[in-house]
């Protein structure tokens, strides 16, 4: 009885065709195309970058002599020789290099003197 029942509701549906598959869109070529234009963009911002902070630290080491031939001889290898060789030298030159790396110690507007007053 419930085979006979199954068999007529399943009657009730008619066969249909199968609607199309939606198309795909080729979305590849567009996506190639942002990609290219991040990798020009990001390069280009880049390598500006690197030419502005070069021209900057050229700037900074022609400032004078002095201060270049510090900035030079602040590898380990040449403070270890003068070290060796002339230690009345290594000490100029680590005076030297100290007035420009370190903050200011002196004065009302110094870095110690505005953690003082902190």
């Amino acid at each position: 009885m419930q085979d006979e029942q199954l068999e007529s509701f399943l009657r009730e549906f008619e066969p249909r065709r199968p609607r199309a598959l939606p198309s795909v869109r080729r979305m590849w070529p567009r996506r190639l195309a942002a990609a290219a234009v991040v990798v020009v963009v990001l390069g280009g911002s880049l390598w500006l970058g690197r030419k502005h902070a070069a021209l900057r630290g050229v700037h900074a080491v022609t400032k004078t002599d002095e201060q270049a031939q510090v900035r030079t001889q602040m590898n380990l290898l040449p403070l270890t020789r003068m070290a060796l060789e002339d230690p009345a030298r290594l000490d100029r030159a680590l005076s030297a290099a100290s007035r420009e790396m370190l903050p200011d110690l002196h004065g009302s507007e110094s870095t110690l003197g505005v953690l003082a007053k902190e």
